[in-house]
């Protein structure tokens, strides 16, 4: 009897023991499981303050990119497209009021009205955004918009102003060759004009197709000038407002 007894105390001795194991064990689970969802959160935490420093680098880079855009085209762009707009208005009123010309002061404004001008812009920082991810902008209207700019508007802007430059540059060099002397400059396809072929050269209907010419493609500059301007500007006031966040 009492060896019946002891056996029973044995057996729930033992049963105590793999209880208490078996909590033990739950509880290492547990444990490992919590360390495990924490490790998680950290690394989701780090991930998410590096991409929005990743972020923060970008929008900057493209900040910089548009304050240098719109100061170019201050600076270079506004200035070659005064000269221009002053030759062609100084021709113009030769040849509204049929005043007599001197050969070089028509050969400086002929020159000034001839400027060729090249709408530029720096893409450098969207490429490396698509490097990265357009999704690396957050905000999805900032994301659309500098997308739109970069991959659509700036490309129109600038190639209808320098396609025309292409497609009128050979006729309009194959006609001042008919009125004006021309010397080789010092790179290639360029030549410096030195004195006229003829006397009325403001009644000349190729200078006259000329003139026409080059004013077409002052209105096209200054229009797309404008729109480049006025979609840079928005861009960098969008951006401005979300760094400040």
């Amino acid at each position: 009897m009492i060896k019946f007894f002891r056996k029973i105390r044995y057996d729930l001795m033992e049963k105590n023991k793999t209880g208490k194991y078996f909590k033990y064990a739950i509880g290492e689970i547990v444990l490992v499981v919590i360390g495990i969802l924490i490790a998680l959160q950290i690394n989701n935490w780090n991930e998410g303050r590096k991409n929005n420093q990743r972020e923060t680098l970008i929008l900057k880079e493209i900040l910089n990119s548009i304050n240098k855009d719109l100061k170019y085209n201050e600076d270079v762009v506004d200035r070659l497209i005064e000269r221009k707009r002053q030759g062609l208005d100084s021709l113009e009123t030769y040849i509204v009021d049929k005043k007599p010309i001197q050969d070089s002061l028509f050969l400086n404004f002929y020159s000034d009205a001839g400027q060729i001008i090249a709408l530029l812009y720096d893409n450098g920082p969207y490429e490396a955004l698509k490097s990265s991810g357009l999704e690396l902008i957050t905000n999805d209207s900032l994301r659309s918009a500098i997308n739109n700019l970069y991959a659509f508007d700036l490309p129109t802007f600038t190639s209808f102003s320098n396609i025309r430059n292409d497609q009128t540059y050979p006729e309009i060099s194959e006609l001042r060759r008919n009125f004006i002397k021309l010397t080789p400059g010092p790179q290639k396809e360029d030549y410096i004009p030195r004195a006229l072929k003829v006397d009325d050269i403001l009644n000349n209907q190729d200078f006259l197709l000329v003139y026409n010419l080059e004013r077409n493609k002052y209105r096209i500059y200054t229009y797309w000038l404008k729109n480049m301007r006025t979609s840079l500007s928005d861009l960098k006031t969008q951006i401005e407002k979300e760094l400040e966040k």
